[in-house]
């Protein structure tokens, strides 16, 4: 049995070369963009790096570095962002860059609809090895020839949901003949709940994705995720990896992995975690576990109460502005007399009762408003005598 699992490990680097499959990460922890470009400038912009080590218990196992930098620009309308990504598996080095490019249409302060395409490079090198066998084997060299491609994703989110699907590697998939493909085809789609607790200090957020990395398997992903108090992270998920034949049936049972995340905010803004992945069965008591250690940084407040707070102050704003507007326009005054005296009949106080209000009667059908009562003192004191006229 061991003798197999290193014999199909040291047959890993060979499989990079026809497969270059896009990274996995945590999902929760680093920016998702890679997989689907709809998520560049999303929100807030973000700077991410992280290292995962594959297999603790092998010796030289896989190694993979993770950059990532997207913001958005335009009060949030467009995003734009970039991804850097090497994996070392043995004496091969597979460098991936991608830019990404996104279109934000915002219903409202929660409610967006992103879509937004990417342009991607791979490019395999040799890491270290210099021996002539392994220079000029046909499919390294093949393999050192990197080739251009793109994707493309929509996304929607709302206050309680986020849901997003995106199709990679488009131009290897359907430009390419068979022969000269070097990139597998990828699609993948999923779905996070937001489920705020507590006031919105705390957050709930399950989480249930598909990816298709290649032709020959299926993976599914389900995960639950808790934020205390803005401030701590926990979380767990599986993976189950099924492989299939072109038909899409099953070949094989199915390779689940398990995996444990812990993230601690040390500010608003910064955001440290780690995850650890361990493949179930008795293969991972031999290969061991797989570490990941994320360092992100937030451009801005991105927790749910602030979303929430930000809302209403806006409201708030809004409000008092729509008030001061009115009530600067319904101030009385006008350059001559007949001006003055149109505006004041404008903003004169109408009686709520029609009944006083109307005095047709007395006006000869032109509405009239009620005189405002006067408080001077003097003309109170002063009472006018009422002279009976005599009758002729």
């Amino acid at each position: 049995m061991k003798r197999l699992l290193l014999f199909i490990l040291f047959l890993l680097p060979s499989a990079a070369l026809l497969a270059q499959d896009i990274p996995l990460f945590s999902q929760k922890l680093t920016n998702s963009f890679i997989y689907n470009p709809a998520m560049a400038g999303h929100t807030i912009g973000s700077a991410t790096f992280s290292y995962r080590y594959n297999y603790s218990g092998v010796q030289d196992a896989p190694k993979d570095y993770f950059l990532s930098l997207h913001s958005p620009f335009a009060n949030g309308r467009f995003g734009a962002g970039f991804n850097i990504y090497q994996e070392e598996v043995g004496i091969l080095k597979n460098t991936y860059y991608s830019g990404a490019f996104a279109y934000h249409l915002h219903f409202n302060r929660f409610s967006t609809l992103s879509m937004g395409v990417s342009g991607e490079y791979n490019k395999l090198s040799l890491n270290g090895a210099s021996e002539s066998y392994i220079t000029s084997d046909p499919l390294v060299i093949n393999g050192m020839n990197g080739k251009p491609d793109f994707s493309a994703g929509l996304m929607f989110q709302n206050r309680f949901v986020k849901a997003g699907f995106a199709i990679n590697r488009l131009s290897s998939t359907w430009l390419q003949s068979k022969e000269n493909k070097t990139l597998t085809n990828f699609y993948s789609g999923s779905v996070q709940g937001m489920i705020p607790l507590r006031g919105g200090d705390d957050m709930l957020e399950p989480y249930l994705a598909f990816q298709k990395f290649s032709g020959s398997n299926n993976t599914y992903n389900l995960g639950l995720y808790y934020t205390f108090n803005n401030k701590i992270l926990l979380g767990g998920a599986m993976r189950s990896v099924v492989a299939t034949n072109l038909a899409g049936s099953s070949t094989s049972p199915a390779t689940n992995l398990i995996n444990f995340t812990l993230g601690y905010h040390l500010s608003k803004y910064l955001m440290v975690g780690y995850s650890r992945e361990n493949i179930m069965g008795g293969v991972g008591g031999f290969v061991g576990a797989s570490d990941e250690i994320t360092l992100r940084y937030d451009f801005a407040d991105n927790s749910y109460k602030e979303n929430i707070n930000a809302s209403y102050k806006s409201s708030l704003s809004y409000r008092r502005k729509t008030l001061n507007t009115s009530s600067s326009n319904r101030n009385g005054g006008g350059r001559t007399p007949k001006q003055l005296s149109t505006t004041q009949k404008r903003v004169a106080a109408f009686s709520p009762n029609n009944r006083y209000q109307n005095t047709k009667k007395l006006s000869g059908g032109r509405k009239v408003p009620m005189k405002k009562p006067s408080y001077n003192k003097k003309s109170s004191s002063k009472r006018k005598v009422y002279k009976k006229k005599k009758r002729r």
